[in-house]
């Protein structure tokens, strides 16, 4: 299977979609992300900073590298 370069794909008309959920610490504040899935492609992820609308950098991951992040995470690999 021929890999693709995510940052390769047209994603000039995705509208990010905000996403929250958690607090961040004790004073019960939510952490927030910007996503949408990416065109043509239902297991490549757009990902950008919430606060910053429409002029975030965003970042491209596949569900699989998403995957990964999360169980590193759960395993207490990343802190």
């Amino acid at each position: 299977m021929e890999k693709v370069n995510l940052y390769e794909v047209d994603a000039s008309s995705v509208n990010l979609r905000k996403l929250c959920g958690g607090g961040i610490n004790n004073l019960s504040m939510e952490s927030c992300v910007a996503a949408a899935i990416l065109p043509g492609n239902p297991d490549a992820y757009i990902i950008g900073d919430s606060k910053l609308g429409a002029d975030t950098p965003t970042l491209r991951f596949t569900r699989q590298e998403l995957n990964n992040f999360f169980a590193a995470y759960q395993a207490g690999e990343i802190s």
